[in-house]
This record gives C-alpha cells, structure tokens and sequence, in this order.
C-alpha cells in the first residue's frame, strides 16, 4: 500500500487535463447561467427557478400531482421542498387539494394565477436562455452539445438520490427534462 491508500483510493482514476478543462468550464458557465437566469426571472416575474421549474411540472396536469411525485420530477434540491409549496401557495400560485378517493394523498396544481404566471414567466425564461446561453453558438455547437450532454444525463440523472429513474437506460435526456428547461 502507498502512502497509506486504501486499495480503493489507490484504484481511482483522474480524467485527462483536458477533460478536466472541459468539466470545469461546464460546471462554472452551468452555475453562473443558473445563477444569472434565477436573478433575471426573480426580477422580472417575482419567482425564483426553482418556482418556476415546480409550475413547469403542473402546467399539464389539470388535476395536479401528488406531492411526492412533483418532488420527484423537480431538477431542484428537494430539501425544503415542503416550504416552497407551502410559499408558492400562500403566494397564489397553487393549490393543494386532498382527493375524496385517497383521503392519504395532497394534490397540488396550478391556480389561474400560477397558471399566468408561469406563461408570462415563460417568456423572460427563453429570452433569457437565447441571451445567454443559445446566442453564443452555432447550430454545429447546439448538435455536438446535445449530443455530448445526452450522453452524460443518461449516465448522471438515473444516479441522483430520490429521482426519476429510466425503465430503459438508453432514454432518450432531452425527452425527460424538456419540459421542465423550457
């Protein structure tokens, strides 16, 4: 054993320093587009990404979602996630409901207003993706980038903690989260 190493930590491998480049101007531009987009939507709409990513999932579901199950499709952290359903509806936005059929069960869905919020919160959303993000590349840097970033979702979203995992390991990213970026 070297230097004290478990055989494990000896075992572990360190990507190219290219690769490395290449993860860290991801992880900052991902952080401070987030960041900058979060800002932005708060200022113009008055609700943050993480409100607007929870309004996302209800928008086409009439009859809401169980709790758990719009904590499960969120992007966002689920830590606090009681807090933000509870501010979004004291804020109008939403709405729980408890089903007669399943007295065990809390529905949230969209309230009109939410509904029109998330519409005109929309729009800022996109310009502001166009901006910052799609303005800056040719249509050749979009396909390679897709590609590139289906092939990591694929291997990364099934590994989170408490998430949506695929039946298929072969899941087509784009189609699991496309509604909840645009």
């Amino acid at each position: 054993m070297q230097s004290g190493l478990s055989q494990r930590e000896q075992t572990l491998s360190s990507p190219s320093p290219e690769r490395l480049r290449a993860w860290r101007l991801y992880f900052e531009s991902a952080l401070a587009l987030i960041d900058v987009l979060d800002a932005e939507l708060e200022q113009a709409v008055g609700i943050s990404q993480r409100w607007y990513d929870a309004l996302v999932h209800l928008e086409d579901i009439p009859n809401g979602l169980r709790m758990n199950e719009l904590a499960e499709r969120i992007l966002y952290s689920k830590s606090g996630f009681t807090r933000v359903v509870d501010r979004m509806e004291e804020a109008g936005l939403l709405r729980r409901v408890r089903p007669n059929n399943d007295r065990r069960s809390i529905l949230v869905s969209l309230t009109d207003k939410g509904r029109d919020t998330m519409v005109r919160a929309r729009r800022y959303h996109r310009d502001g993706i166009e901006r910052h993000f799609a303005g800056h590349l040719t249509d050749t840097d979009v396909k390679a980038l897709i590609r590139a970033l289906e092939k990591i979702s694929t291997h990364a979203r099934p590994l989170r903690p408490g998430r949506i995992r695929s039946e298929k390991p072969d899941v087509n990213a784009a189609q699991i989260t496309e509604s909840s970026l645009s």
